[in-house]
């Protein structure tokens, strides 16, 4: 009698594989107490915020936590600090197990943002048009920087300029502002035309040069609200 091909028994189901099993690495808390208190009060801060930019919550909440007492801080400090060990001791126990360390979010983007930013350095083109960023009050802080400067201490830093026109901008009336306001808008058409230009002479090259000036954009866009900004987008502002 022919004998029947021998068949190859499946896989038991339910049995983790190797990379099934392998320990998830733990989240490392960031922020510190504010972290803690922007975690447990954003929903909050998004409802009064309702159909407004991110940004426009963040700043809610800093303000929010600036009021806050050394007293009303303590137990969030506190909680930062249970959680914070907590995950140091997850974490010496996802290494002990065996787990690699990966790199988290923030290094990643930051690691992401430091290879474009050499990308753009070494092919932009020199030539093409500059566009223009930071709103009105990029152009009140470009037309009287000299003056800030000169006002302000020999060893001051560049932040304390920035630091400056925020405050003078802050206490511009509307009427006031409407020349800078009405300047930028005159910059904007001048680069959108100047662009179109560019790219019609450029062609692909002209595309991937607009593409590099938003990218840039996305940290000076909102120097007009420079007093309210983290310091890592102050710099170009101030520089």
């Amino acid at each position: 009698s022919s004998l029947k091909p021998r068949r190859s028994l499946p896989h038991a189901r339910g049995v983790p594989t190797s990379s099934a099993m392998a320990p998830e690495q733990p989240k490392r808390p960031a922020g510190g107490a504010y972290g803690i208190f922007m975690s447990e009060k954003r929903a909050e801060f998004t409802k009064q915020c309702a159909g407004q930019k991110a940004s426009v919550v963040a700043k809610l909440a800093g303000e929010k936590w600036k009021a806050l007492s050394a007293e009303q801080k303590a137990p969030y400090e506190k909680k930062f600090v249970e959680v914070k060990a907590k995950f140091d001791k997850d974490m010496a126990a996802f290494l002990a197990a065996g787990g690699v360390k990966q790199k988290g979010t923030m290094a990643l983007r930051a690691e992401k943002r430091k290879a474009k930013e050499g990308k753009a350095k070494k092919e932009k083109d020199p030539n093409a048009p500059k566009k223009p960023v930071g709103g009105a009050y990029g152009v009140f802080l470009s037309e009287n920087r000299e003056k800030i400067v000169e006002s302000l201490p020999k060893d001051h830093k560049i932040t304390d300029v920035t630091k400056a026109a925020g405050e003078q901008w802050k206490k511009l009336s509307a009427s006031a502002k409407k020349p800078f306001e009405d300047s930028f808008a005159q910059k904007q058409k001048e680069y959108k035309a100047a662009m179109e230009a560019y790219r019609k002479a450029k062609g692909d090259a002209g595309e991937e040069a607009e593409e590099d000036e938003e990218a840039e954009e996305e940290e000076e866009e909102e120097v007009a609200e420079q007093a309210d900004m983290p310091k890592k987008k102050l710099r170009k502002a101030g520089a």
